[in-house]
């Protein structure tokens, strides 16, 4: 009788048990490398550090659970490199390495927008999909076709700011607020939104006392808060770096000024709640993801973070932001199923990925690569912890007022 294919194998592997040779096995898949070039060190280097570290919590759990199956269980490993805070050309080269030698199918990155407006370049010449954490708006007006920006744009951000809270204070209160004060830092950014909200302001009803920048780097607070102090806004949108927003807010709070302050950017900072401890309270701002949020995995990433980093405040979005954009690139590899840099560039093009933690809970990119499903939330900090306040259907706690 002759023997079948299978027959013939099972009885090769049979010998080998018996003989002591050799059985025949499957090569492993050889690991897919996702390069992470990212802010590590400088102005923003929080949140590129948390960025990376979620990405690699979401590589661990991909591989715990099979790695991607529909490439042989190949594994995925991560490959993390400082792009600096401030120097594009070492983004760009980095980027440029982790593509030509470690030879990356999806690069993640790289937190600070200049950083990756570099990086974004080296990406669309190889044809290497970029999944990106950063706001600037040309990320997705430059008409790159490997670029998959997850945030919103951040000359939105401030109006889903103003928007928020305004709607948000009404719900509380029964009204909403009589007035707002708009004080902004003198850099470029500062300087657009100080001009730009108020007729965010004007649309939406909402009077403006007055709408100045202040110049940066304050070495004396109370020159800079004399007009908030002279006017006594109901809320204050202020736009601060780090230092002079922990200079801001203790002179304010130390005149015994509760007036709710909505940031932009650096409140979440792991040095404004050490500064400032129970003087945040009354400080709001938006994010795309809060560490309370009750979302698919959610509470495993904080979980799994925390363990490593005990100390640690998890509020910095970037932690739930680098995760997500982990289990995309996963998902999106799986249904890839190739180490192809077009292949996977359609799929994240073509594809809603959900189950995410995200307070939409799925994204998708549209034409420009831009996430159609961002929504903002609004946080505030009470007694040193970051909660989510609104919208309604998301709050984990009571706004404070």
């Amino acid at each position: 009788m002759a023997l079948t294919r299978r027959q013939t194998l099972a009885g090769m592997a049979a010998s080998a048990a018996v003989f002591g040779v050799p059985a025949i096995v499957h090569a492993e898949e050889p690991e897919i490398i996702i390069g992470a070039p990212n802010s590590l060190t400088g102005g923003l280097a929080e949140g590129g550090i948390r960025f990376v570290a979620a990405l690699r919590i979401a590589v661990d759990q991909i591989n715990a659970a099979g790695g991607i199956k529909s490439m042989g269980g190949a594994k995925l490993r991560l490959v993390v490199a400082d792009t600096t805070s401030e120097n594009p050309a070492q983004s760009a080269s980095v980027t440029r390495r982790m593509i030509d030698q470690d030879k990356a199918v999806v690069i993640a990155g790289a937190t600070a927008s200049a950083m990756t407006l570099a990086a974004q370049i080296e990406c669309e010449k190889a044809q290497v999909p970029l999944v990106t954490n950063s706001y600037a708006d040309p990320i997705v007006l430059r008409g790159m076709k490997y670029t998959f920006k997850y945030m919103p744009q951040g000359s939105a951000v401030w109006n889903m700011a103003m928007d928020g809270i305004v709607d948000m204070y009404k719900a509380t209160t029964g009204k909403p607020p009589r007035n707002c004060a708009i004080f902004m830092s003198n850099d470029a950014v500062g300087l657009g939104v100080q001009k730009q909200l108020p007729l965010e302001a004007k649309k939406i009803g909402l009077p403006v006392l007055f709408s100045t920048p202040y110049q940066m780097g304050l070495s004396d607070p109370a020159v800079a808060i004399a007009p908030i102090m002279a006017n006594k806004p109901d809320v204050l949108f202020l736009g601060a770096f780090t230092n002079d927003l922990i200079l801001i807010i203790r002179a304010m709070r130390g005149l015994g000024l509760k007036t709710p302050i909505v940031n932009g950017g650096t409140f979440y900072g792991e040095a404004v709640i050490n500064a400032l401890g129970n003087q945040t309270d009354y400080l709001f701002g938006v994010e795309t993801w809060n560490s309370d949020l009750n979302l698919p995995g959610n509470k495993e990433l904080v979980d799994t973070y925390m363990k490593a980093n005990p100390k640690a405040h998890p509020g910095n979005e970037q932690l739930g932001v680098g995760f997500t954009c982990g289990l995309i690139i996963g998902q999106a590899l799986e249904k890839a199923a190739s180490r192809d840099g077009t292949k996977i560039r359609d799929v994240l093009a073509d594809t809603e990925f959900t189950n995410l933690p995200v307070p939409a809970t799925k994204v998708k990119y549209g034409p420009n690569g831009l996430n159609i499903h961002n929504m903002g939330i609004l946080v505030e900090w009470q007694s040193s912890v970051l909660r989510t306040v609104w919208p309604q259907n998301l709050q984990m706690a009571k706004p404070v007022i």
